[in-house]
């Protein structure tokens, strides 16, 4: 009889550890699977965060609450993108210009002017963008009345480039508006 009863207390403390061990188990997957799901989340956040910053000119808005029209920006705006381009290719330690890629993190800036195409702007010097502000800020109209001074606009011609793999803004293309 003694044997009995410590037969079945060693067997209800192995039972006791198992389930022990089953919930250990449990919450370390369930922990698990939450740290994973709210990285993903993280990370979403962060690309999504990352491209705003250059689709913010992509796309059609609304004026007058009904016709919709390319979302336009100044050459200021499209230098500002350059620069903010050049200084995140710089801090990925790209020396140098890099063809655009699903896999590339490379980001590239196009202006059309008329005919004239200026390719990768993230690469320009300061003083040949101060240069491009300069004669593209403007435009002049002259009529019968005089010269008049209007805003010169510019639209992201095409969809921006994004990377497959990456998920990131790699290229954009803004031509006359």
């Amino acid at each position: 009889m003694e044997n009995a009863s410590k037969a079945l207390l060693m067997a209800a403390e192995i039972l006791v550890g198992v389930m022990i061990i089953s919930i250990g188990v449990y919450l370390f997957n369930t922990m698990g699977q939450y740290s994973a799901e709210t990285a993903a989340d993280i990370e979403e956040n962060q690309i999504r965060a990352f491209n705003e910053q250059f689709l913010q000119y992509y796309g059609t808005s609304s004026t007058d609450g009904v016709t919709l029209e390319p979302i336009r920006c100044t050459i200021h705006e499209v230098v500002g993108l350059a620069n903010l381009a050049r200084q995140i290719n710089e801090q990925n330690d790209f020396t140098e210009i890099e063809p655009i890629s699903d896999s590339s993190m490379y980001i590239q800036i196009d202006l059309k002017i008329g005919s004239t195409t200026y390719r990768n702007l993230e690469s320009y010097s300061q003083s040949e963008l101060i240069q491009l502000v300069k004669d593209y800020s403007v435009v002049y109209t002259t009529t019968g009345s005089g010269t008049t001074a209007d805003t010169k606009y510019f639209k992201c011609e095409e969809e921006p480039g994004i990377g497959a793999n990456t998920k990131l803004v790699n290229y954009m293309k803004f031509v006359e508006f």
